[in-house]
Parts: C-alpha cells; sequence; structure tokens
C-alpha cells in the first residue's frame, strides 16, 4: 500500500484544492497549514524516526512566480496570509530558515546541507500548483531529500581452503562519495563529495563474525544525499569493512542511480578477501551482490549481480 506524507491545510476562511475555479478575488484571507505524518521505522542501533517534524517553511508564489507569503514556525503548524486565485505552495521542513527567498527561481536554486539532517531529523520538501478557493482542504505532497542504504545480509562462501578455515569478521559499514549539498526542489548536487565517512548517518559498527558458507541477516541502514553525478569515475560506495584471520579488507559496493526517498537494499556474497583500501571498488571475481531499490512511498525493485 502506498504511503505519503501530506501537508494537511485545514482552512479557516479560505482553502485550497487544484483546479481552475471562478472569479473569486477576495483578499487576506486567512489559512491554517497543518502537517501530519505517521510514524514508523527503527534503526538497529536505536530507535530512529524517519517522519518527525520539527520546523515548517512555507511559501506561497502567484503566476509572475514572486512570493506572495511565507512563513515558518518550530512546529508543525504555521498560519498564513494569502490571497485567492493559481499559486503553486513549496513545503520545507526539518531545515534551517531559507533566507532572502523573493521568486521561485532562486527557491529552484537554493542548496540543502547535508550536515542539516541528523538521526531522527530529516529535510524534507514538496511543492503543489493550485487554486485558491472559499472551501475545501489542500495536500501538499512531502518526501525525504536523503536515500537509505541497507546492508541486507552478507554471504560467506570463499572459494580457497585456506580461506575458509580462517576466522571472517563484519567490522563496520560506511558511505562514500556522497555529495555535501543537493537542491531542495531541482535535481542538482555539489560536486564536493564527503569521502570519509563520519556520524551515525554515514557509518554504523557491527562486529559480526561469519562462519564458511553460512548467511548473515546484518539490518544496519545508513542515510546520504542521492550521488546524481554523471561521472561514472565517482559513483556513490557501500563500503563493508571486514577482518579476515588478521588482516583487514574491504568491500566497496556501488550504488547504482540514486535518487532522493528511496531504499537501496545490498545483499552481499564474498567468495575471496576484498580490497586492501576503501577506495577500490571490488572486481566481478571478488563478490557477488544485489541491489533492491525500494521507494519510501511505494516498491520499486532493481535486481544486479557483479
Amino acid at each position: 500500500m502506498k504511503k505519503c506524507f501530506f501537508v494537511l491545510a485545514a482552512v479557516a476562511c479560505c482553502a485550497c484544492s487544484k483546479g481552475v475555479t471562478g472569479s473569486s478575488d477576495v483578499k487576506d484571507e486567512v489559512v491554517e497549514l497543518n502537517f501530519s505524518v505517521p510514524v514508523s521505522a527503527t534503526k538497529v542501533s536505536g530507535s530512529v524516526v524517519e517522519n518527525e517534524v520539527e520546523s515548517l517553511q512555507v511559501f506561497v508564489f502567484g503566476t509572475d512566480g514572486q512570493v506572495q507569503s511565507s512563513g515558518i514556525a518550530n512546529e508543525n503548524s504555521l498560519t498564513l496570509t494569502c490571497t485567492t486565485g493559481e499559486k503553486r505552495v513549496a513545503a520545507v521542513v526539518n531545515s534551517p530558515e531559507l533566507e532572502g527567498i523573493d521568486n521561485l527561481n532562486e527557491l529552484n536554486a537554493a542548496m540543502s546541507d547535508f550536515d542539516d539532517n541528523s538521526v531522527g531529523k530529516f529535510v524534507m520538501t514538496g511543492a503543489d500548483d493550485m487554486t485558491l478557493q472559499s472551501s475545501g482542504p489542500v495536500e501538499v505532497v512531502v518526501s525525504r531529500l536523503v536515500s537509505k542504504v541497507t546492508l541486507s545480509s552478507v554471504t560467506r562462501n570463499f572459494k580457497l581452503s585456506q580461506h575458509q578455515n580462517m576466522d571472517f569478521e563484519l567490522l563496520s559499514v560506511f558511505l562514500t562519495n556522497v555529495p555535501e549539498e543537493i537542491g531542495y526542489f531541482q535535481a542538482q548536487q555539489s560536486s564536493q563529495l564527503i569521502n570519509m565517512a563520519e556520524g551515525d548517518l554515514l557509518y554504523d559498527d557491527l562486529d559480526i563474525p561469519v562462519s564458511q558458507g553460512a548467511t548473515e541477516q546484518v539490518g544496519n541502514f545508513l542515510y546520504c544525499y542521492p550521488n546524481m553525478l554523471e561521472d561514472t569515475d565517482k559513483p556513490a560506495y557501500l563500503v563493508l569493512k571486514t577482518r579476515l584471520g588478521e588482516g583487514v579488507y574491504y568491500y566497496s559496493v556501488e550504488i547504482p542511480e540514486m535518487e532522493s526517498n528511496k531504499c537501496y537494499n545490498v545483499s552481499l556474497t564474498v567468495t575471496m578477501p576484498g580490497t586492501l583500501t576503501p577506495d577500490v571498488p571490488v572486481e566481478k571475481t571478488d563478490a557477488q551482490f544485489s541491489v533492491v531499490v525500494s521507494d519510501w512511498a511505494g516498491n520499486i525493485d532493481v535486481n544486479e549481480t557483479i
């Protein structure tokens, strides 16, 4: 079943709905916007609410693209004064205040910093065109800017007997080559990439031993802004750090075609030791993996084996 997050507007004197209406020209009617989102999801290392709303900023643009009304509140509702007619309404959740936005072009050019996200507090945005009328509710869908990457499982299937008899342990998992900024409302990102993963969103300790021939269901998940660069030399990677015997090895798995508000579930099969550094991707002879992509608001499955 599809799940969405909405800006729910309970209208005091003037309401919003899609479609063209009559020539109503009532001025300065008050519209009260109330956020309502479901609460779900947990993180292995602790509880994470993925749809918490701690702040709300709303912009109302006229047909000329100029801001007619805007407001910000440190809660999930606020009241704006706006006129009837055709509008574009944009909502920003859990972000520092966007200052100096006078028109739609400036909003579309605004960039969100990944550091503005934290465990249980993700930046979300949404926008829609609508016509203000005399009655009726309004809904503006908002979605997270982050992508979610899960290490679902690891299967140990080493080919050589000397590797089969060694202790093998999953030490940690982290994301690399992910952008520091992306656009709030446009598919744009900074060329500056985060290469050294830090913090709860990009890194998790594991400490999981894996026996030869066994599959461990891991389930740890991480968050990042999606790498949308077309440069094939700079894709995003999920990196698994392991210990085999006395040596430390890395398996760097490419995450393809990343998008905001989508889940990427990685299942990894290792057949020989990985690389000695995390910035070298695995070869086809090193490991097999599949990536299942699921939209938080639906299901899209993409399977790949390397």
